[in-house]
């Protein structure tokens, strides 16, 4: 099930206002965007993200410009990620990876088994997975340490799902639902069919208010795993808030069946 948003929710999103999104959205797809799609507001809010680290908003546009003459007419460019890898900047692709500043491809040296081309594998400074998992062992001991690791492992790598999660899941502890909302939706993005990201969502979603969009969200999260079963008690106790009597009963009979003892 796919969601657009309005320059307003993506603006909410980002933590920008929207004059200054509507700014963002011209530079990255060279020209205003009434409605966005999932894809769009990833690499919005990669560009965003890049240019809250001081990585100058020209360099971000004459990647992209960059992107734009590559691609396949097809290939959209929310496909494409961008990542910061030391000093440079790197376009991803798919499986193609440049550098931004001069176009040169870059090779996975321990994947790669060609001959005669130009060899460069950047290494980061800190590993995403190293820092994913830096930040499960930091959750019990320092939640604030957490927070930052997974912040720094979406940033090493736009598409880590898992650290999409579990940070939106920190966030949301913290209240701070706008931001984990964003997160969430990175996880689908870059794994549409992860239940977990599906289910949190809705329940931040329900804790904002948007009752139509949370119940939409778990029975989506119900779809792709039928044993995610709290999602039927939260279903059946906005049913009831809606005066949808005949739903309500029916999930929370689709619950008290899963959830028995067996």
């Amino acid at each position: 099930m796919k969601q657009a948003h309005s320059v307003v929710e993506v603006a909410k999103l980002l933590g920008l206002t929207p004059a200054a999104t509507r700014q963002l959205i011209e530079a990255i797809f060279e020209g205003p965007r009434d409605v966005l799609s999932f894809q769009d507001l990833v690499l919005l809010r990669t560009a965003h993200g890049l240019s809250s680290r001081k990585v100058p908003r020209a360099r971000i546009t004459e990647a992209l410009a960059r992107v734009r003459g590559e691609l396949p007419a097809e290939q959209p460019l929310s496909s494409v990620t961008l990542q910061q890898v030391g000093k440079e900047l790197v376009v991803n692709a798919g499986a193609a990876k440049w550098n931004a500043a001069s176009g040169q491809q870059l090779f996975d040296l321990d994947r790669s088994q060609g001959r005669g081309a130009t060899w460069l594998r950047p290494v980061p400074t800190r590993d995403a997975d190293a820092l994913f998992a830096s930040a499960v062992r930091l959750e019990e001991t320092d939640p604030t340490g957490a927070l930052e690791a997974y912040a720094e492992a979406v940033a090493a790598d736009p598409h880590h799902a898992d650290a999409h999660v579990n940070l939106g899941r920190l966030l949301h502890q913290h209240g701070r639902l706008r931001e984990a909302e964003a997160h969430y939706v990175a996880a689908l993005v870059s794994r549409p069919t992860d239940a977990v990201a599906c289910f949190n969502l809705a329940v931040v979603l329900e804790d904002l208010g948007k009752l139509d969009d949370a119940i939409a969200r778990y029975r989506e999260a119900l779809e792709l795993d039928p044993h995610v079963i709290d999602a039927y008690f939260n279903l059946a106790r906005l049913y009831e808030k809606k005066g949808e009597k005949l739903a309500a009963i029916r999930n929370l009979k689709d619950y008290a069946r899963l959830s028995a003892p067996r």
